[in-house]
């Protein structure tokens, strides 16, 4: 397609000095005695619209920045479209059946197997914490000294702990002791006491 300054210039006192390539051309102008450059820059781009996009394109276009997403599982979606991944590939490097981890994907799962998100973070070539919720990031980070900060904190016993969370003493022992995991509705509670 040849193009002809009249067609391409922003104004018509503009004259193409070089062409670098087919998207970028040097243009000048003279007024008054002085000569006047200026980069012209041709954007180039297909407008797609939803109806166009694969269910990947369109997962991407809807939610370009993984850090704005809550969920694990879109998370995992998220670095997997980016990466032009089929499921099979992620399982792979996670040393799981494709069928579990498209459970992972699905949202079935409230607390995700840490070692299998860090080899699926290694994969994608990116820190772990990226690939975790609120929830998990907590389960990550430790939920035993937290849980003990935060009780000794509100200068509570173990007790009267349980009272406020509505759980059993037991419960509140074995979360410190990081014996048994608290479940995602009680850190939901845990986090409004806050």
């Amino acid at each position: 397609m040849a193009l002809s300054c009249s067609t391409m210039c922003p104004s018509s006192t503009w004259k193409i000095h070089k062409k670098v390539n087919d998207v970028f051309y040097i243009l000048y102008k003279s007024e008054n005695g002085t000569v006047t450059y200026s980069p012209f820059y041709i954007h180039i781009f297909r407008f797609l619209s939803n109806r166009h996009l694969s269910g990947a394109q369109k997962f991407l276009y809807e939610n370009p920045d993984p850090d704005k997403l809550a969920a694990v599982s879109n998370k995992l979606k998220w670095y997997r479209y980016q990466n032009g991944l089929l499921q099979s590939d992620v399982a792979k490097a996670m040393e799981i059946d494709r069928s579990t981890y498209s459970q992972y994907e699905e949202k079935v799962l409230d607390a995700y197997p840490l070692d299998k998100l860090e080899k699926a973070a290694a994969f994608f070539g990116i820190d772990v914490t990226s690939l975790l919720d609120e929830y998990n990031l907590f389960l990550y980070k430790g939920q035993g000294e937290q849980i003990n900060r935060l009780r000794q904190s509100l200068h509570l016993t173990q007790s009267e702990f349980a009272g406020r969370l509505n759980v059993s003493l037991k419960a509140v022992q074995r979360w410190e002791q990081d014996k048994v995991r608290i479940q995602k509705g009680t850190f939901k509670r845990l986090k409004e006491m806050v």
